[in-house]
């Protein structure tokens, strides 16, 4: 262990340093209880309370932010909950307290490692985004599908997983909430003690899958086989049986089918005739009825889809307005969120490979707004913090060998790449009282006095404190100043 104060080593457990007489009990406690919580956070995330792991972890690093165990820890958990922005910033700020023998750079290698999943995960970051501002907005139907995509893509990712579920809940089908089920009871297996996850459970209480069953047919009844026969009437028993008795031609039977046969005809055209042309007439008026009918509901289909239609398209519109906004294009300026992201990882990398100048030059790119998650932004503010001080020194250097001839400049003075040197040095530094008195005397030396005074002004009025100061005034004497 290093002593806080002196950064000499320190053997465990020496309640003060050596070197320095710095008192280390309350020093020993911090780091104890720091790694106290670490450990409990590896016993909570090996039964997959992955939530409680992250307080435990995050208290260790309030004790000690130096703990690149509990750090790495914390970042392969954000990491299995699909967060994986959060998971590299973690790594990232951890190889910045440890460059060497730290397992950071095995995970940070895995990711860079793959461009296309690295591209995966920049595309689900982005349709997540969609889809919580489709959700905002009320657009639940457009939500769903995006995070389908989401889930599919990476099924871990518990944020999307718990919001795809909520969309299902807020729906009144019954097997919608059946869905919701199921992806509560899949995601619970990831972080066991997740409370939004069990909240949503509690309000599914309700819901029981049930196996399906057929419902079994009635049974046909039992017909007798044998056909009924005619009951004879009893009396039929007993009459009389006449002797046959031969009997005479008569032309009244014809006269009575002649007669029969009228009536017949005059009942038919009296009687049935109006009925048949009154039911007729009844069942044209009821086609009539029923093409109105259909027209009617014909139109009024056709009206709700040219209205559903044209707020399709505008959907459709928005989504091409909203993709060229994500590509960069469109009346939005700028780069797109995947670009923007890809040149923070490549500043970081630069950054852990000790290339603070291709760091800060990539940085310099990104316009930080479009940076929408909280770990990105404290990621490229960290790089900022030093890759910018170390590429302005670094500008500053060059400049002044430019200069004066010196180094690779030897020999040979070149101020016009040095007012290069020392313009981009002060762009990353605008403090850097260095750069800014050797581009005063650049001025000088290329004969612009008024460029010159203003530099030599700047360093005696903002920074009194500068050692520079005496320079710049010895140096407007000679301009007259």
């Amino acid at each position: 262990m290093s002593c806080p104060r002196c950064n000499a080593a320190v053997p465990f457990g020496r309640s003060r340093c050596s070197n320095c007489g710095q008192d280390l009990k309350d020093y020993w406690k911090i780091i104890s209880l720091s790694n106290i919580y670490y450990n409990k956070a590896l016993g909570q995330a090996r039964i997959r309370d992955l939530t409680g792991a992250i307080a435990s972890l995050k208290q260790s690093l309030q004790f000690n932010k130096l703990n690149t165990n509990a750090r790495n820890l914390l970042g392969l958990i954000y990491f299995e909950t699909g967060e994986i922005v959060s998971a590299l910033s973690e790594w990232v700020i951890s190889k910045h307290y440890q460059e060497e023998n730290n397992d950071a750079d095995i995970y940070i290698g895995e990711i860079q490692s793959n461009p296309n999943r690295l591209e995966m995960h920049s595309q689900i970051i982005r349709k997540y985004n969609s889809a919580l501002d489709a959700a905002k907005h009320g657009d639940e139907d457009m939500a769903i599908i995006q995070l389908k995509k989401v889930t599919s893509q990476n099924p871990k990712f518990i944020r999307a997983n718990q919001l795809l579920a909520l969309l299902y809940m807020m729906s009144d089908k019954k097997d919608n909430r059946i869905k919701a089920l199921r992806i509560l009871n899949n995601i619970i297996k990831i972080d066991v003690t997740n409370t939004t996850t069990l909240a949503y459970l509690q309000e599914l209480s309700d819901i029981r899958q049930k196996a399906d069953h057929f419902s079994a047919k009635p049974e046909e009844p039992k017909t007798n086989s044998r056909k009924t026969l005619p009951r004879l009437d009893e009396n039929d028993q007993y009459k009389t049986i006449t002797p046959y008795k031969e009997e005479k031609p008569s032309v009244l039977p014809f006269v009575n089918v002649i007669i029969g046969i009228i009536t017949g005809l005059a009942v038919m055209y009296f009687l049935i005739m109006p009925h048949l042309k009154s039911s007729e007439a009844e069942n044209v008026n009821n086609n009539f009825k029923k093409y109105s009918e259909n027209q009617a509901a014909a139109d009024s289909s056709f009206t709700a889809l040219k209205s559903q239609n044209e707020t399709l398209q505008a959907k459709v519109e928005s989504l091409k307005k909203e993709m060229e906004e994500l590509q960069g294009g469109g009346n939005v300026p700028g780069d797109s969120l995947v670009e923007v992201y890809e040149k923070l990882f490549k500043a970081a990398n630069a950054f852990l490979n000790g290339d603070m100048e291709k760091a800060a030059r990539n940085l310099k790119e990104i316009d930080n707004t479009g940076l929408q998650d909280d770990a990105a932004k404290k990621t490229y503010n960290k790089i900022a913090e030093t890759a910018f001080v170390q590429a302005s020194e670094k500008l500053y250097i060059q400049g002044r060998d430019a200069y004066n001839g010196e180094n690779e400049y030897a020999g040979a003075k070149d101020y016009v790449k040095a007012k290069k040197f020392l313009e981009e040095a002060l762009s990353y530094n605008p403090d850097n009282t260095d750069a800014m008195y050797f581009l005063g005397r650049t001025y000088q030396q290329t004969s612009k006095p008024k460029k010159a005074k203003e530099y030599y002004e700047k360093i005696i009025n903002d920074y009194p404190d500068s050692l520079r100061v005496a320079d710049a005034n010895r140096r407007l004497r000679e301009l007259g100043g």
